[in-house]
């Protein structure tokens, strides 16, 4: 499970156990970094005075550093990185050899957390926008998550590298320099995404395809994957995901910079609709051996295998309420699954549930109180009670969903956990049409989703824990204010998330509720 890390400017240093490599880890505000021996093997900058954050040095556990920084020929290489070219017809790539800014598009680093688990692997969470000027407002949202592992035996890792891109209030165009073949084409279009630019001493070795290309032959190939290496040397497999737009991707490749990088706008630029996201996922792995063809693609086939293979598990929990718990867990179910993000096991009796059940879980999502009409549920015992905390403390995930936030009075800790509840001066009037507005965009579990409007049960005056952060809010004729209704916090290690609506089936099928559930159940599993 994570250990969540936020940090101000202070310093932390992990040691690993659970792996022959001694690493130390340091966190800071402008650079997450891992050392082996006393010597940095990587190093993930993101300063926010510098926009676009990047790895360098990036080595191989032997001590050979792949990466180049701020190279001559392109001083806005930098290392292992991403970057667009064209957004909208802008300029995102060069940089002012002078003052190292943008000539054009402004790329900006909102937010970064830190996040270690108990396998000493390493979370980097960042939310990024896109901007035509320095002063403008944004077009484009990303939210990227960057995972390290630990080294292996033989001294492997690797670095996942995720990222969802989402248009805001107009289509986005994502384009490239047009390619020999288009009008105005150069010899050296079609880059754009996620590079590698490494040293002078790495142009002694060479570039393999899927297909057994071999160097430059590659350049505008496409291959699942390209290793770089050469007999003596260690090696850095760069791979592109069978889920990427365009895959497998055609490749930019330069022996003698040298340059590599899956470019999925190479051949034709692509068209981001307004609200609509672009998902893209990359694994670098760095050995400090030499990779045969075999190898490398094995590595690829066991990556796309298991990622593919991953979903949040999330147990909802219902059976009894004092709403239409029966139809509402059926919409619960199929706007979860429905997202290809989430596989749901649904529980009708959450009162007999055990720590070993609830460890199989990523995300608990409460759609259970004890005030059924027709069913009342049975008292919890308190060996099931602390069980349930315990599974949030220790890094689970906790969603709750409208009435499921009103159980367990008495339950003080219960009650932290769901964030907001009713309570005496809580209220609502009948059903009606009311808007929905976002107070928190950057924040992942609601990032991207516009303000919308919503027939539903608008709750007044709820019961807000303290340290409860308010996402969004709806407007309340009856107090004639913004009342809180959507919430995020963090009870122990684990991610707990509330949404004060979703009374019925029907509102429910809104497209903004259900991208809010989406979303926040994701966001709150993304822990373990």
């Amino acid at each position: 499970m994570n250990l969540l890390i936020r940090l101000a400017t202070t310093v932390l240093a992990i040691a690993h156990t659970s792996t022959a490599w001694a690493v130390d880890y340091e966190l800071s505000d402008n650079a997450t970094s891992a050392s082996v021996a006393g010597e940095t093997l990587w190093t993930l900058n993101h300063d926010p005075a510098e926009g676009k954050p990047y790895f360098h040095p990036l080595a191989a556990t032997n001590g050979t550093v792949f990466s180049a920084l701020r190279p001559e020929d392109h001083p806005w290489h930098r290392g292992l990185w991403f970057s667009w070219k064209y957004l909208n017809g802008i300029n995102y790539w060069e940089e002012n050899r002078e003052t190292g800014r943008s000539v054009g598009g402004s790329t900006r680093l909102i937010s970064t957390e830190q996040a270690v688990d108990d396998k000493q692997s390493i979370s980097i969470t960042q939310i990024l926008e896109y901007a035509p000027t320095t002063d403008a407002p944004a077009i484009l949202d990303e939210a990227r998550v960057i995972s390290v592992s630990a080294p292996d035996k033989q001294g492997a890792y690797f670095i996942d590298w995720q990222s969802e891109f989402t248009a805001r209030g107009e289509d986005v165009l994502i384009d490239r320099t047009p390619i020999i073949g288009e009008p105005n084409g150069k010899p050296f279009g079609g880059y754009a995404g996620l590079s590698v630019r490494m040293n002078h001493e790495m142009r002694q070795g060479t570039f393999t395809s899927s297909n057994g290309s071999i160097g430059k032959a590659n350049h505008g190939q496409v291959s699942p994957w390209i290793a770089y290496g050469n007999a003596q040397g260690p090696s850095l497999l760069f791979m592109d995901h069978p889920d990427n737009l365009r895959h497998p991707s055609h490749w930019y490749v330069s022996p003698g910079m040298p340059y590599f990088s899956p470019a999925p706008v190479f051949n034709s630029p692509y068209e981001l609709n307004a609200g609509e996201t672009l998902n893209l996922n990359y694994r670098v792995l760095i050995s400090p051996q030499p990779m045969s063809s075999e190898k490398a693609n094995q590595a690829w086939e066991n990556w796309a295998r298991q990622s593919a293979a991953k979903k949040t598990t999330v147990a909802i929990l219902t059976g009894s309420n004092n709403h239409a718990w029966e139809k509402t867990t059926v919409v619960l179910t199929e706007i979860l699954e429905n997202s290809d993000s989430c596989q749901v096991e649904v529980i009708l009796d959450p009162e007999e549930l055990t720590s070993e059940k609830l460890s199989e879980f990523d995300v608990l999502l409460s759609n259970w109180n004890a005030f059924g009409k027709k069913t009342q549920a049975g008292p919890w015992s308190e060996k099931l009670k602390q069980a349930y905390l315990d599974y949030v403390r220790n890094g689970g995930g906790h969603v709750v969903v409208h009435a499921g936030s009103a159980s367990h009075y008495g339950w003080e800790d219960y009650h932290r956990v769901a964030l907001a509840t009713w309570g005496k001066g809580t209220g609502h009037k009948e059903k009606h049409e009311f808007p929905v507005r976002m107070v928190d965009k950057s924040h992942p579990a609601i990032q991207g989703i516009e303000d919308f409007r919503i027939h539903d049960e608008l709750w007044f005056r709820p019961v807000v824990q303290d340290d409860a952060t308010v996402l969004a809010e709806v407007y309340s004729k009856t107090t004639g204010e913004w009342e809180p209704t959507v919430f995020v916090g963090q009870f122990g290690e684990g991610r707990t998330y509330t949404i004060l609506l979703g009374d019925n089936a029907w509102s429910m099928k809104n497209g903004g509720f259900q991208s809010l559930l989406t979303q926040g159940v994701i966001w709150a599993g993304n822990n373990r």
